[in-house]
């Protein structure tokens, strides 16, 4: 009985693990932009006094939102 409750709590500890995963997207970094989607949070940079800072805390990003490199010509 006792090998039975271990058995089954690392089952459970397992799937609880495994499912606790994020999804990653991959984008075409070739394509000009892209247009964001509903749900999308992440931390983003600002600019500040001439320079790219990476907020310290994750934001929503509004769905319909484009975001694209700069050109480089």
């Amino acid at each position: 009985m006792k090998i039975l409750k271990i058995l089954a709590t690392t089952i459970l500890m397992i799937n609880v693990i495994g499912c606790g995963s994020t999804r990653v997207v991959f984008v075409d970094t070739q394509s000009d932009l892209i247009r964001i989607g509903p749900d999308v949070v992440g931390k983003c940079y600002v600019l500040k006094n001439g320079e790219w800072v990476l907020s310290k805390n994750k934001m929503k990003l509004p769905e319909g939102w484009y975001a694209g490199g700069i050109p480089r010509d």
